[in-house]
């Protein structure tokens, strides 16, 4: 257990959006508010897309404190005094909202050119210009006061009221919409609930069964990979996972993978989806996958590390792929083993050129420089070779099996050659020297994922490093530094904390290493920590105190892949 645990459905924590939605409502630490907010544009979306603060107020335009409630159909606040505030999604672009004996401030983070029409008593028209949407703000009950005073070429402030009427309550919603509205009545609180309860169940049913004492995280991680899907728009041509609803509103190109795992047995046509969406915009030329995407652009400066491969052939053991699906996968699989394999010289091995294409972005591994050999780039195109062969085979296309087979023993011969020392696998320089910055960092036992082609003898002398007491195994899993390194840091990012993907990484190896109950220790570790923690970005080693982005959607699918694991495990006769 964490040091203190904490409220898994804690609004503070965690967004509150809805399937498919390019909104949410989400608490801004800086800001000490909720704010309903506009997520197109990435992670750099202007100001965090804030469109209106959320204060509830007494009659007087004092703010009332109170306590804040999240469950995945409504985001409620009771306040100290008496009187409440609920708000349902209606669908992914109306809010609907209701208060009982309190008045809710809604503030416009106001910029050039935005201005408000009242166009009637109880409809008011904002024109968020800066965010180059609208929104309708529809009153069914109460009062709507609106505040918006006309300078020239914008309003100088834009502040609605919702106010209670002679019964004391008020009901309206909020519309967003770009160009035309979609709709002009106002969406009722009831409905908004019932119609997000619902497709939210459609979820919670497909999703992957745990333990029942991991019965809340199980929801909380369904909630979460729910809430952070967007639609298929601009770059995106399919919905799209994002890692998160808070700040990380992206989809990176190995955190798909993870996510597509997790709904490869519930959902495989969207498990799909989770992939090609990156590998539709794979560069036709390079074979390179982008770092990441989201409906603007697909940022090309960095890359991420060959995981698919060895994701592929773990889908295709959920659910059987048609012949169509698996020529179309060999040949983005085939590119993009290309595009790494030619940053390799003459008889050496492919590098990378920054941390980032890692995906350990800060690892020690790389404190001395690129082009960097490292260990795990190779193993993981050993896989994704095996795996461009096992398609190959299934196409009907022997001779190329073949090819693909050879390549990857190569690979793997000179992976051995070139990294490992005889006691340990180390990361080289492109002029040979190695790595000794004094780090001693996880990535360097990726090749465990090797499994039964590493000697014997190999394999047990890195998994006793791996599992020695103090070193990356602690009381939650496995430390992406060694807890005794001079460079590790409790939140250090790849400098020690806990990550999903690696654990999941970790679990896998030992399978592939013979030793199952090694990964079901790690599994138990891992998700205990989760269901005390949270769904965080990363977290402290020592404490399993959650670290960075509070709720994430690859630490999300990892709980429900392992905790899952642990259930096939008990539910075995």
């Amino acid at each position: 257990m964490s040091a203190t645990a904490v409220n898994l459905f804690d609004p503070q924590r965690v967004p509150f959006s809805r399937r498919e939605s390019w909104f949410s409502v989400s608490w801004l630490a800086e800001d000490q508010s909720f704010w309903l907010r506009h997520l197109r544009g990435g992670d750099e979306h202007t100001d965090l897309g804030r469109l209106f603060r959320l204060q509830p107020v007494d009659a007087e335009g004092q703010a009332l404190q109170g306590i804040w409630s999240l469950q995945p159909d409504q985001l409620s606040f009771h306040a100290e005094g008496g009187g409440s505030l609920q708000f349902a999604w209606a669908d992914a672009d109306t809010l609907a909202l209701q208060g009982q004996g309190i008045v809710l401030q809604l503030t416009l983070q106001s910029k050039r050119y935005d201005y408000a029409q009242r166009l009637s008593e109880g409809t008011v028209h904002v024109s968020c210009a800066g965010q180059d949407l609208s929104a309708r703000v529809a009153l069914a009950q109460g009062e709507l006061r609106l505040d918006a005073p006309w300078q020239g070429q914008r309003a100088e402030r834009i502040a609605l009221e919702l106010r209670p009427d002679a019964q004391g309550a008020w009901a309206a919603s909020v519309h967003l919409y770009r160009v035309q509205p979609a709709r002009e009545d106002v969406a009722g609180f009831e409905a908004a609930r019932a119609a997000s309860e619902a497709d939210f169940q459609a979820w919670l049913a497909q999703t992957l069964p745990l333990p029942q004492d991991l019965t809340p995280l199980r929801r909380l991680a369904a909630y979460i990979t729910w809430s952070c899907l967007v639609p298929a728009e601009g770059v995106l041509r399919y919905p799209a996972m994002y890692m998160s609803k808070n700040w990380m509103t992206n989809i990176w190109s190995w955190d798909h993978c993870f996510n597509a795992l997790a709904l490869g047995a519930g959902q495989p046509e969207r498990a799909w989806q989770q992939l090609a969406v990156l590998f539709e915009l794979q560069h036709e030329k390079s074979g390179r996958l982008p770092d990441f995407a989201n409906d603007l652009q697909a940022y090309w400066r960095f890359t991420k590390p060959p995981v698919h491969g060895w994701t592929v052939a773990q889908l295709r053991r959920q659910s059987p792929w048609s012949p169509a699906r698996c020529a179309q996968m060999h040949d983005w699989l085939a590119a993009q083993a290309r595009s790494w394999l030619a940053t390799a010289a003459e008889g050496g091995l492919p590098a990378y050129d920054h941390g980032n294409d890692a995906g350990w972005d800060n690892a020690t591994t790389f404190l001395e420089g690129t082009p960097l050999q490292s260990p795990d780039l190779s193993s993981f195109l050993v896989l994704q070779l095996e795996e461009l062969a096992a398609l190959a085979e299934l196409l009907g296309r022997p001779a190329e099996a073949l090819d693909w087979r050879r390549q990857a023993d190569a690979l793997f011969e000179r992976l051995l050659a070139q990294l490992w020392t005889g006691e340990r696998f180390v990361a080289r320089l492109a002029d040979g020297r190695v790595v000794e910055g004094g780090g001693d960092s996880l990535i360097a036992y990726i090749p465990l994922l090797l499994g039964q082609r590493l000697p014997a003898a190999m394999r047990e002398r890195l998994l006793a490093e791996l599992f020695e007491p103090g070193r990356f195994l602690s009381p939650h899993g496995l430390a992406t530094e060694s807890q005794r390194s001079p460079h590790y840091r409790a939140d250090g990012y790849w400098r020690g904390p806990i990550w999903a993907p690696t654990t999941l990484l970790f679990v896998d190896a030992m399978d592939r290493c013979g030793r199952p109950d090694l990964g079901d220790e790690l599994a138990r570790r891992y998700t205990t920590m989760c269901a005390s923690s949270g769904l965080a970005e990363n977290y402290d080693a020592q404490t399993g105190a959650p670290l960075r982005d509070p709720a994430f959607t690859w630490t999300s699918s990892v709980a429900l892949l392992l905790g899952h694991r642990l259930y096939s495990k008990k539910a075995a006769p």
